[in-house]
Parts: structure tokens; sequence; C-alpha cells
């Protein structure tokens, strides 16, 4: 008899108050692990929300849920964080301005902002494999301040790989990304989803253009509750994603990729 996994996230009825506003309600989702999963919908659907369940840094009002099987309320979630790594946009302003490249990936190993101590080689090793698994290996020795929007989003994800995490989170990770620079970074993505293919990954956007075929499920929030979940191609569907952003709305799929039209 094959042994079952135990998923990586597991959320039952969860639901989500903040000062008596239902902001969550009535969650069930699932993600194997190993799984890529991408969590689509508009501004204030409760997306980062639920990404603070799942790193214990907000607790559910009611319902389970469940974290590479340590279950909230019968677990200790400090040490449940340092198995998450977790990229979100205001990461990137947090990072002190001298840093340079290397010294802010080499910081994700020891969960810091900051780097002043000396690095082992094998530390180094580690730093340049994780950036080279992004393709920003050519950025090791600049300041983290000059690089580019989309450079300083490969290096935080390569900071987070420092720690190997189970899960790793992404936050809208295209946010402020040209549209070169979004397609380059969606390579690097995809680079990555091949070097760490146990690594359990949960990105999160409104864009549908950014839900590429490395992706297999996605789940849809709409006002706080769960529009659809599923495997990505049947999940996504015209008449789905109208009810989401409105009737004038068209979606298309074509090469691969989706992309999403207003008559």
């Amino acid at each position: 008899m094959q042994e079952s996994r135990v998923p990586s996230v597991l959320l039952q009825d969860v639901c989500f108050q903040l000062r008596g506003i239902p902001i969550l309600k009535g969650i069930d989702w699932e993600v194997e692990g190993g799984g890529r999963w991408v969590l689509l919908g508009p501004n204030g659907s409760g997306k980062t929300t639920l990404l603070k369940l799942i790193t214990g840094y907000t607790y559910p009002s009611r319902g389970r849920v469940a974290v590479l099987g340590r279950e909230f309320g019968h677990t200790d979630l400090r040490e449940l964080r340092t198995r998450i790594g977790w990229v979100h946009y205001d990461l990137r302003n947090m990072i002190p301005e001298f840093m340079n490249v290397a010294d802010v990936v080499l910081a994700g190993e020891r969960g810091t902002l900051s780097f002043y101590e000396e690095s082992t080689p094998a530390e180094q090793g580690r730093a340049e494999h994780n950036l080279k698994a992004l393709r920003a290996e050519r950025l090791i020795g600049r300041r983290f301040a000059t690089l580019s929007t989309g450079e300083r989003q490969r290096v935080l994800i390569a900071r987070a790989l420092m720690a190997d995490p189970e899960i790793l989170l992404l936050d809208e990770p295209c946010m402020g990304l040209d549209p070169l620079s979004r397609e380059e970074f969606l390579d690097s993505l995809q680079t990555l989803f091949v070097e760490k293919p146990d690594m359990t990954v949960i990105t999160v956007t409104h864009h549908v253009e950014e839900i590429t075929s490395a992706y297999e499920g996605v789940l849809i929030l709409d006002r706080g509750r769960v529009l659809a979940r599923g495997r990505r191609q049947q999940t996504l569907k015209g008449e789905t994603i109208s009810r989401l952003f409105g009737h004038r709305c068209q979606l298309t799929f074509k090469g691969g990729r989706y992309s999403l039209h207003f008559r």
C-alpha cells in the first residue's frame, strides 16, 4: 500500500475576522507536498491574509489550519516559520541600503535583514548556487539598493532559499515589473521549480498573464470566499473569470498562456 503524503497546507472551514469584519469565510483548501499553486483574486479578496494564516502571523477566528503536518494550537509557530520562506513586496524596502547582494542572500540563512559576520566558503557557495538558480549570479557584487525591481525580487527569493524552506510563498512577485522583466522573471521561476522539485510554492497574483504552465493548481478568492479551486486548466474558465472581474472581461488561452481582455 502506498503511503499517503502529509499535505503542505490544510485549511478546513477557516474564517478570519478583523474588528468584527469578516475577511475570510469558510476556506477549504489542501495543497499537496511539492505542489505549485496560484492564489488568484482582485485587490481586497483576502489573498495576503491567507498567506499570513499559513505563516502563523495571523490566527483563524474559526476552523482548522495545519501546515507541514503541524496543527495550529498544538505546535510552536516560531519553529514552523523557519520552514517557510515568504517573499513580499514590503521586504525589499526593509533591506539596509549599504548591503550588497551577497550579504542580502547570506542573511537569509540566519533569518535576519542585516549580515555583519564572516561567511564560510560553504555558505558563499550556497548563496551563489541560489542566485544562479534564479539567473541572478551576475548581481552578486552589486549593492542591493542599485538593482531594478525584477533584480531585487530574484535576490530576495535567493535569500529565502538559504533556509531551505519546505514552502515558498510569493506575494505578487511581478509587481512593478515591465513586460520584458516580467517574462524574464517568470522564466527564472520555472528554472527554480525544476531545481527544487520537492518545495511547495504558492504564488499570489491578480494577473492571469502570470500563471504559467509551471503551476498545477489555482485557488480563486472573491471577497473572502473560494470562488473556484482545482487544476489550472479546469479552474481557469471564462465564466469563472467573468464572475470575478465582471462580464466585460474575456479570458483567452493561446500558446500555453492566459490573457485577459475587456470589451
